[in-house]
């Protein structure tokens, strides 16, 4: 064989290689979104459609607010993320419209010299909504945006991009409006900003919050949404904005998109948000069981094959804005898990046998109530703090004025907070035999009903845990028919002793409609809680203490606990009533001062005490000056 059939060859054999190399090579799709709800379940959904027609994905999601991630797809940084038409036109500084149709005509136009497109759009607009409370609309008799001008004195909460848009913000549509001194309180994009909005309007903090018309806050808390009627708002139809070289190289991405277009309702994605942002599921998932109903990924892709963890708490505990804002951070610490929510009568019973992993639970829970008083059940540990609730009892405007002056109190079901404090005040000044409590059959108490039932004389007040401002009780006060009653024979009886978990507190004046005196009465700590790593024993933690174990119980890791704790962000310290999770109990580090034993330098040390006193000894001798012989006497 000649030389130059050698080469020829070789040259063949390692281009086949590079070939073969090469020839399954394709070119990755960089998925981006932007930092809530709705933008990372769309962001997913492309990913996963993307990956199951075997194309590479590789996830920023999320990436950051419009102005940097609009900037990152013209730079080929990402190559698709979902934008909403409105946002383009005003981020390349044209006027918005209402009409979705030449809206959308013109952000092609403008994106085309850009090499950008939008493609498929997924089916739905989600535009701007300006929302109030049921009660408060009514009380400033608010309808439309234009009824904003007659009020003399507002409070906004808005999310800080809102306040930042050029031509569709807060301040365009003042002008628009004609709408003058209004206060602004700004909150983070995201799912947690939206808490803190929703949480300013229920409390009563702020009149009016912008959120978006896809959000599931605005069903779950029966929120109004104020009509635009001068149509300031664009229209906001979303669709994939995608670089068209990733288009052209990458095969099989156009039918991706093309393949969500239109089959996402604006009723779907509300649904899908609320899953996120109040039931803490993760946008991946909640992508998946979508896109499987849908025939678009294979059915056992529904849910994205994550973990259940099991989140138990007292039935006395509502979905609001705290309650989500913990299951987020307990989902932030099971990382690619999906949180289920349950009320049990025995939430702590729950986690002692494995069947539930973390508990939300208010401090009374950790005990039970004794012939002598409380009895830690010991089962459990706190590990973060997430708020505090106040004792509301409530009774007729023209009943009694009094705890004494009551022979019934209704209350929520058997191993609710509201239930176990009750008991335990009760119990503690004595009037455990003299006043009945009447606990309800429902998961969840309905303060209607109990109030209901007062007026037909059934019982004399009902009695529940709840956040301060609660909106169910202001909502019952506005009306003028109950009052708020005061504990101060329980706060200044000196209970606190043997009830130490329950703290005296007071309701300002004014919290509640028709309050004007500020009201005293009691409080629990609000807390996340796993099972007890240990049994504890008798006297150990607490006014007393019955441990209880079990092997089927897996505590909270370490390492979950912090995670966690960080998403939480800053919290109160927890009630050193409770029992506190292991990790979170400072390392005390024992100094043994005492000197090592070397039989060495114990040796060496006599000798040097033995030669010290031999010196001594010769110091001391008479001078042999000093001497007389026999002969000199």
């Amino acid at each position: 064989m000649n030389i130059k059939y050698t080469k020829y060859l070789v040259t063949v054999a390692l281009c086949a290689l590079l070939v073969a190399c090469g020839g399954d090579d394709r070119k990755t799709l960089r998925v981006g979104a932007k930092p809530f709800a709705e933008s990372l379940i769309l962001a997913e959904m492309i990913a996963q459609v993307a990956e199951n027609a075997g194309i590479p994905v590789e996830r920023s999601i999320p990436f950051g607010l419009t102005p940097k991630i609009m900037e990152a797809v013209k730079q080929d940084v990402l190559d698709v993320y979902p934008e909403y038409n409105g946002t383009s036109l005003t981020f390349l500084g044209q006027a918005p419209t209402s009409d979705g149709k030449v809206s959308t005509e013109r952000v092609l136009a403008l994106f085309k010299p850009l090499r950008l497109e939008m493609t498929g759009k997924f089916g739905f607009s989600n535009d701007y909504a300006l929302v109030m409370t049921r009660e408060r609309a009514k009380e400033l008799d608010v309808r439309t945006i234009q009824n904003l001008t007659n009020v003399s004195s507002l409070t906004y909460v808005v999310d800080d991009d809102f306040v930042q848009r050029p031509a569709d913000g807060l301040q365009q549509m003042n002008r628009r409006y004609g709408i003058n001194g209004a206060n602004v309180v700004t909150h983070p994009v995201g799912t947690e900003g939206k808490d803190a909005i929703v949480s300013d309007l229920l409390n009563g903090s702020a009149d009016v919050g912008e959120l978006f018309m896809t959000d599931g806050q605005i069903a779950e808390y029966d929120l109004v949404v104020l009509e635009d009627n001068l149509g300031f708002f664009p229209v906001y139809e979303v669709a994939p904005l995608v670089r068209s070289d990733a288009l052209a190289n990458i095969p099989g991405l156009s039918e991706v998109l093309q393949s969500l277009a239109g089959k996402i309702t604006a009723a779907d994605m509300q649904a899908m948000n609320k899953a996120v942002d109040l039931d803490a599921q993760s946008a991946a998932s909640v992508a998946a069981s979508f896109l499987a109903s849908k025939g678009l990924l294979p059915e056992d892709a529904k849910g994205s094959g994550a973990a259940k963890i099991t989140v138990v708490a007292d039935p006395g505990v509502k979905r609001g804005t705290d309650t989500a804002r913990a299951l987020r951070a307990i989902r932030n610490g099971y990382a690619g898990s999906d949180l289920d929510l349950v009320n049990d009568a025995d939430p702590l019973g729950k986690l002692a046998s494995g069947e539930a992993r973390v508990a939300i639970v208010g401090a009374e829970s950790f005990y039970s109530l004794g012939t002598e008083g409380p009895v830690s059940k010991g089962s459990a540990e706190a590990f973060a703090v997430v708020g505090y609730k106040s004792g509301h009892l409530v009774g007729a405007d023209k009943g009694t004025n009094s705890l004494d002056g009551m022979t019934k109190i209704a209350t929520g079901p058997k191993g609710s907070g509201a239930s176990i404090v009750l008991n335990m005040l009760l119990n503690s000044i004595g009037k455990a035999a003299s006043i009945e409590v009447i606990n309800s059959d429902n998961s969840t108490h309905n303060l209607l009903l109990g109030m209901t039932a007062m007026g037909a004389g059934d019982h004399d007040g009902v009695f529940l845990m709840a956040p301060s401002k609660d909106r169910e009780i202001a909502g019952l006060m506005r009306t003028g028919f109950y009052k708020l009653i005061d504990l101060t024979g329980w706060a200044e009886g000196g209970h606190t002793a043997r009830f130490s978990f329950i703290r005296p507190a007071t309701i300002p004046a004014n919290t509640y409609p028709t309050q004007t005196a500020p009201i005293t009465t009691v409080s629990t700590q609000f807390v996340l809680a796993s099972p007890a790593k240990t049994k504890q024993t008798a006297g150990e933690v607490g006014p007393g203490t019955a441990g209880i174990g079990s092997d089927a119980a897996i505590p909270v890791s370490a390492n979950a606990v912090e995670s966690i704790r960080a998403a939480l962000g800053a919290m109160d310290v927890i009630d050193p009533a409770i029992p506190v999770h292991g990790s979170l109990v400072p390392e005390i580090t024992v100094v043994d001062k005492s000197l090592p034993f070397s039989a060495d330098i114990s040796v060496i040390n006599i000798l040097m005490i033995l030669f010290t006193v031999y010196i001594g000894y010769l110091v001391f001798l008479p001078s042999p000056r000093d001497f007389k012989m026999p002969e000199d006497i």
